[in-house]
């Protein structure tokens, strides 16, 4: 290999590498430096702590308790010890749920809307809960993600008197809050798990059903009406196989009191309609589609709602 002549007044190349390389390890270095000194003399602690103190505090509505709350700087985060949730919080006084210790930590800076990005992850029983909310000038952001909710914290949620189900959902969903108040939130639940077991309710002996698949995606918009997108509920070889779309009208203050209005189409087992004398009566006289749905609309509130087939 040639090698070229260095000129009388030009250092060897070598000499010129080695600059390069000491400058770099420097810059290097005053980089490290100057983000660990960001790190120790910026307040995220505080920050993250009394945003976490003001959102309990002021959420009268929804009490939570909890024994202590503390900071730790490896991966910045407040944990709240032995933390628990009203049952105001999910329409059932009567009843509360008790978490594991509570972290809510510093995720990232927010560029939309400007501010903190923080992570929270609920565990309960089975059911692990990831939350991103957003803290920034330009209102809040709620984000759910890569969360399985079990059947046993549903029921908790729901009272000893919901329908008797197993299964684990998982949920999506992503939550703008204005003022205060929610101006527009995107939800995605489905599960692959659904089963009601045999059980009466109201005097009807209900048999074993295996549904399996369920999904509804829908979003709730600031003046608390829910529009269902898509829900499914079966599979090909469940006893019941439905799908609808419509509208629900919250109330607020009493979920059962909320308005239904849900159109869609049904189908079922020649096994399930023998189990069930009052579908047969209420789908006299009505026609199915080829391939076996029946049409239906449902109305009333959530208590008591009216189902009728087209």
């Amino acid at each position: 290999m040639v090698k070229l002549k260095t000129h009388p007044s030009e250092l060897p190349e070598e000499i010129y590498i080695q600059k390069k390389s000491f400058f770099f390890k420097i810059s290097i270095t005053a980089f490290l430096i100057s983000v660990l000194a960001f790190m120790l003399n910026f307040p995220i602690g505080n920050i993250i702590k009394t945003n976490a103190e003001m959102a309990i505090a002021s959420n009268t509505a929804c009490p939570i308790t909890y024994d202590e709350m503390k900071f730790e700087w490896f991966l910045p985060k407040v944990i709240l010890t032995k933390p628990v949730i009203n049952g105001r919080c999910y329409s059932n006084p009567s009843s509360s749920l008790k978490l594991a210790d509570l972290a809510i930590s510093f995720q990232s800076p927010s560029f939309w809307p400007l501010g903190v990005k923080l992570h929270t992850k609920i565990k309960h029983k089975l059911s692990v809960i990831n939350i991103y909310p957003t803290i920034g000038l330009g209102g809040q952001v709620i984000k759910i993600e890569k969360s399985s909710i079990s059947h046993k914290t549903l029921k908790e949620f729901l009272g000893s008197k919901s329908l008797n189900f197993t299964g684990d959902v998982e949920v999506e969903s992503l939550v703008k809050i204005n003022g205060g108040k929610i101006s527009q939130s995107d939800f995605l639940i489905t599960s692959t798990n659904l089963s009601i077991p045999s059980q009466n309710i109201s005097g009807f002996d209900l048999p074993n059903l295996p549904i399996g698949a369920f999904q509804i995606k829908g979003n709730i918009n600031a003046k608390n009406l829910v529009e269902i997108q898509d829900f499914q509920l079966g599979a090909a070889n469940s006893p019941i196989l439905a799908e609808a779309t419509g509208a629900i009208k919250l109330n607020t203050h009493n979920i059962s009191n909320s308005t239904l209005d849900i159109n869609g189409e049904v189908k079922f087992t020649s096994e399930f309609l023998n189990n069930f004398a009052i579908i047969n009566m209420l789908l006299s006289g009505k026609e199915s589609t080829d391939k076996g749905f029946y049409k239906f609309k449902v109305g009333g509130k959530f208590s008591s709602p009216m189902p009728l087939f087209n």
